[in-house]
């Protein structure tokens, strides 16, 4: 990559970045990026093979063992002004030597 004769100054590289960003975001769709209709056949041709009836017991099992846990975790009740579980603190960069 060839490199170029004189640096890009910030503002010019802000603007560049931002007039980028906004033809990106007014541009109109391809067809091939815009969402069709899907049927239930073109989703069980998607790769995937089928559940099986013991894969889906497995999936009920665990969405319901999620739906518990769930529930115990919000109906866990603190009290008033009891401290909290943790506190972010960012650290500063080390510099190299």
């Amino acid at each position: 990559m060839p490199k170029p004769s004189r640096p890009m100054n910030r503002r010019r590289f802000v603007a560049l970045v931002a007039l980028s960003g906004a033809a990106a975001l007014t541009a109109p769709l391809s067809r091939a990026a815009t969402p069709g209709p899907r049927t239930a056949a073109m989703r069980a041709s998607a790769g995937r093979r089928p559940l099986t009836p013991a894969m889906r017991r497995e999936v009920a099992s665990q969405e319901k063992s999620l739906a518990e846990q769930l529930e115990a975790i919000r109906g866990f009740k603190l009290p008033p002004g009891s401290p909290m579980a943790f506190v972010f603190t960012p650290l500063r960069a080390r510099r190299g030597r």
